[in-house]
């Protein structure tokens, strides 16, 4: 309905800089500059000045952000309309997916669930992990993919059921020296170059990362906000390791996946808002009783 960046820009304006911006966006401060410069090209005029005490509006930029908020709340208001017109004619259960990972829990679950309740739609839509959750929280999607188990869920709107736990493992090019080995152990990451998600994305992620740093301080660890297919490239040139989790080990089918010997469980399940609709809370007990822990 209309471009992100506009979105952003709206965000950098009443934030008041681009870093206070970038967070709550869930990008970065580089990526939220380069959006901000692609709309101006697009426009044809300068909207920010830049300086070192922050940003300011241009005057055609002041009227441009009266307007850009506008539409954004229009194109809201239009969607919710149509959502709620298309709920209203038949029921649907939105799952958010992720681009580059395969569902693995969900299949099962799916399937059952087409099985009882053949009058509800099962529909999957795609968004990258920087703006994954932010269309959650607009109510794009009902479900959250079943590994994103990050801090979102300590938000009192928001519940995840549990359904079951996973660990990590390391993926690597065949060429790595540490391909041949049957396990990973930490004392294997000194001095290696590890890609981990950024910290505050997970838990488990988090609890890793202090854990490799206290005991293994050489190891230098590059952080993504998200997966995508060029880390398999990035390991292969750069003999960079991946940290994910076990069961999307299909996910990267070129990496060489071992397993590690520390032991930091993942929690594994589906966020969903608080008091679901019916249809929404149908999925997630029958996702319960597959999965009973």
């Amino acid at each position: 309905m209309h471009s992100k960046h506009l979105e952003s820009f709206v965000a950098v304006v009443e934030a008041g800089s681009f870093s206070a911006a970038a967070e709550p966006l869930y990008v970065s401060r580089t990526a939220l500059i380069q959006q901000i410069n692609l709309l101006e090209q697009h426009v044809g005029f300068q909207l920010l000045t830049r300086s070192n005490k922050g940003i300011r509006l241009t005057a055609a930029g002041q009227e441009f952000y009266e307007g850009a908020k506008l539409i954004i709340e229009t194109s809201h208001s239009v969607m919710r309309r149509c959502l709620a017109l298309d709920e209203a004619s038949r029921d649907t259960v939105r799952i958010g997916s992720l681009p580059n990972f395969t569902p693995i829990l969900l299949a099962e679950i799916c399937r059952q669930y087409n099985l009882r309740y053949p009058q509800i739609r099962l529909q999957f839509v795609e968004y990258p992990l920087d703006s994954y959750f932010k269309n959650f929280v607009d109510g794009k999607f009902d479900l959250t993919t079943e590994y994103m188990s990050g801090y979102f869920f300590d938000n009192k709107d928001f519940q995840f059921a549990k359904l079951t736990e996973d660990k990590h493992c390391c993926g690597m090019s065949r060429s790595h020296h540490l391909a041949k080995k049957n396990k990973i152990k930490l004392s294997d990451l000194r001095g290696e170059k590890l890609i981990l998600y950024a910290k505050g994305i997970t838990r488990a992620d988090d609890m890793l990362r202090e854990y490799i740093s206290k005991h293994e301080p050489e190891a230098r660890i590059i952080d993504i906000s998200h997966y995508n297919s060029s880390l398999p490239l990035i390991c292969e040139l750069e003999g960079c390791i991946l940290i994910y989790y076990s069961m999307y080990w299909k996910s990267f089918p070129t990496l060489v996946t071992k397993a590690v010997d520390w032991d930091f469980p993942i929690d594994i399940g589906l966020g969903y808002k608080t008091n679901p609709r019916p249809a929404v809370k149908k999925f997630i007990e029958l996702a319960k009783e597959i999965y009973s822990l």
